[in-house]
C-alpha cells in the first residue's frame, strides 16, 4: 500500500468519563513510549517500513522535519495535544528545549508484508545532519 510524504498534525479527540478524560491512540502496530533527553544531536531518524504517530505526554519537543532540503519546525506540547503523523523516509529529530526529560508516545503503523513485520521494528537509520544543512541546523537548535 503506498503512503503519503505528507505530515499531518491531528487534533485530539477526548471523551469525557466521568472526571477522566480519555484519548484514544491511532490505530496502529506497535505502541511505543520515548522518553527524549534534554541533550541534542546533530542526527535524524528515517525509518523506511513505519509511520510514527507521536504525542508529547509530558514536556514539550520541537519536532524537526527534513523535506526538499529544509527543515520543518512543528512545536508539540502536552498542553496542546495533537498527533503528528510521520510517513516512511522523512527524515526527522526531537529537541527538548525543557530542563526534564519529554516522554512522548509512538502509535507505530508497520508497512509492507505481514511476516516482514518482526525485522521492521524500529527500523530508524541515524544520519548526520549534511554539512550544506549544518547552518539551517544550528539556526534551529541556536
Amino acid at each position: 500500500m503506498p503512503t503519503s510524504s505528507r505530515i499531518e498534525i491531528l487534533p485530539i479527540e477526548p471523551i469525557l468519563r466521568g472526571h477522566t478524560l480519555l484519548s484514544a491512540a491511532p490505530q496502529g502496530d506497535q505502541t511505543l513510549i520515548a522518553e527524549v533527553g534534554t541533550h541534542c544531536r546533530e542526527e535524524l531518524v528515517c525509518h523506511r517500513h513505519q509511520t510514527s504517530q507521536l504525542r508529547v505526554l509530558r514536556g514539550a519537543v520541537d519536532l524537526v522535519i527534513l523535506q526538499n532540503r529544509r527543515f520543518r519546525c512543528i512545536s508539540l506540547r502536552e498542553d496542546e495535544a495533537a498527533w503528528v503523523v510521520i510517513p516512511p523516509r522523512v527524515p526527522h529529530a526531537s529537541i527538548n528545549r525543557g530542563c526534564l526529560p519529554a516522554v512522548l508516545v509512538n502509535a507505530v503503523l508497520l508497512h509492507g508484508d505481514r511476516g516482514d513485520r518482526g525485522s521492521q521494528h524500529l527500523d530508524g537509520h541515524t544520519r548526520r545532519i549534511p554539512p550544506a544543512l549544518l547552518p539551517q541546523w544550528q539556526a534551529l537548535v541556536g
